[in-house]
């Protein structure tokens, strides 16, 4: 109780520092955590794309199908494949627009049949995409393989950025806590050096400046959570409404995200404490 009560008057007694430390901290921890959800986002929609891509072979009228069938079963890469006839491409054309009801009964269908792969490894997408134009009685492949690509390099690109972006912010926090402390330990100089000649211990003199840094950055991060939330959420829903295929995250990974987060929290503010405190101690 009595490093808490020294924390919260040592919070009060110099409220400038105290403010400019928690704001600083709560832009920092607001940042990290509606930035650390946007990737973990963003990483779902990469692993849903690579979840449901699919390698379209269409396939001349010629074409042997069981020897390509039985070819394409035999490579390691493919998962599963499925023969699309040009009658179900046609039903499925007519499904999707029904305006064209009418017209297919007026002209031959001109679909080809299709062989549908899934992969084991999404990362294998081009290679057997080439392997397949090789084949004879293959017409074209397409694959949704692009799209996914880019993706994992505007997921790689973030990552990195990101990672620079946050370590800067939470040096910019550590510091700001150190030097909070550094001016609570300044004012209490005398104060100090009386506790230590009546033999107070190392521990108890740096326990009500560890828990002033808790205060700060954990304040600072309570508040950060729920604007970081709030944002992010209403990012969520607007993106749902127009992208309502988009997976986004739920409240138990919005409060896992959360807590590593109060966790980062605590150890910035009780390190940064403890540094300047220790500081102060071995100068004495």
């Amino acid at each position: 109780m009595y490093a808490i009560r020294q924390g919260l008057r040592q919070i009060l007694r110099h409220p400038t520092a105290s403010l400019a430390t928690f704001f600083t901290a709560l832009v920092s921890f607001a940042l990290l955590y509606f930035l650390g959800l946007l990737l973990w986002n963003l990483e779902r929609v990469v692993e849903t794309l690579e979840r449901d891509l699919e390698v379209a072979a269409f396939l001349k009228p010629e074409a042997n199908l069981e020897a390509i069938l039985t070819e394409i079963q035999a490579w390691p890469e493919v998962g599963e494949v499925r023969l699309q006839t040009k009658e179900e491409a046609l039903a499925q054309l007519v499904l999707d627009y029904p305006y064209l009801a009418e017209a297919k009964d007026l002209v031959e269908n001109p679909l080809p049949d299709t062989l549908r792969l899934r992969l084991k490894d999404p990362e294998e997408v081009r290679k057997v995409a080439e392997r397949l134009k090789n084949l004879p009685g293959v017409e074209e492949v397409e694959y949704g393989g692009e799209l996914t690509e880019r993706l994992v390099q505007v997921l790689s690109g973030s990552r990195l950025a990101m990672g620079v972006l946050v370590g800067l912010l939470l040096l910019n926090t550590f510091f700001s806590v150190m030097g909070a402390i550094r001016l609570s330990v300044e004012s209490r100089k005398e104060a100090l050096s009386i506790m230590l000649l009546v033999g107070a211990t190392r521990r108890f003199i740096q326990g009500p400046f560890v828990v002033e840094g808790l205060l700060l950055t954990l304040g600072a991060g309570a508040l950060a959570l729920v604007l970081g939330g709030l944002l992010y959420r209403g990012l969520a829903q607007a993106v749902q409404g127009l992208l309502p295929f988009v997976p986004v995250l739920g409240p138990g990974d919005l409060l896992r995200t959360g807590l590593g987060v109060l966790l980062l929290a605590g150890v910035l503010g009780a390190g940064g404490a403890y540094m300047a405190s220790r500081a102060y101690l071995k100068e004495v």
